[in-house]
């Protein structure tokens, strides 16, 4: 059998075979699985979050109570915001209606401000080696 043969034999076999067409349904009925499973447990909002600083909990607080605080990468430390203060290498977390956000930071990315404000899962700011955890009742985690 030369090239020329083998190309056409190639080309005259059905594009699907029956085991083909049970491997593709298959595959997409675990897609629509994972799918309906990811909306319908969802994680549900938390009660608290913590600060996680060079994987050490720095500083944990209640989502219930509005607030601002600010934590500075040179000493890892969390305190409540004041205006007009000066701060360097800082991040500005915000405390609103049951969710945390970073309101602002002094990162060269500022990644961790685009962050939305989120009431379960984590923000992370690479530079400054700061995570934001949410957790409490309610908070599941992916296994």
């Amino acid at each position: 059998m030369d090239r020329q043969d083998k190309i056409a034999a190639v080309r005259a076999r059905p594009f699907f075979r029956k085991g083909d067409i049970a491997v593709y349904a298959a595959v997409l009925l675990l897609v629509a699985l994972f799918t309906l499973f990811a909306f319908l447990f969802r994680a549900g909002p938390g009660l608290s979050f913590s600060v996680v600083w060079q994987g050490n909990t720095v500083f944990s607080a209640p989502l219930g109570e509005d607030a601002v605080y600010v934590f500075t990468a040179a000493d890892g430390e969390v305190r409540p915001f004041r205006e007009g203060e000066s701060y360097r290498d800082y991040n500005v977390i915000a405390v609103e209606d049951g969710q945390v956000s970073v309101r602002e930071a002094d990162c060269p990315d500022h990644v961790c401000e685009h962050f939305a404000a989120t009431a379960s899962g984590a923000i992370v700011c690479v530079p400054h080696g700061l995570r934001i955890e949410v957790g409490g009742e309610g908070v599941q985690t992916d296994l």
